[in-house]
């Protein structure tokens, strides 16, 4: 955005947008909500090797964690 004062110079106003990061994500991406803080997860689960039998107690435990409060929610929805 620019304005003009007095002396017909042109002023830029810094928007608080400048100070943010830059989003790498496409935006079909963002409008999913995924950002720099959920990339490292996604990357991570992306990573793992179904062959090997810690990968997959690990790709188990990530599910549970992350379904447990989901269960809970509907389960107490239901109530």
């Amino acid at each position: 955005m620019r304005l003009t004062d007095g002396d017909d110079e042109d002023l830029e106003l810094i928007q608080p947008e400048d100070f943010l990061p830059r989003n790498p994500f496409p935006t079909d991406a963002q409008r999913l909500g995924f950002d720099r803080w959920s990339g490292g997860g996604i990357d991570f689960a992306a990573s793992l090797n179904g062959r090997k039998r810690s990968h997959r107690y690990v790709a188990i435990t990530l599910l549970v964690v992350f379904a447990t409060p989901l269960v809970l929610t509907v389960l107490n929805l239901l109530r």
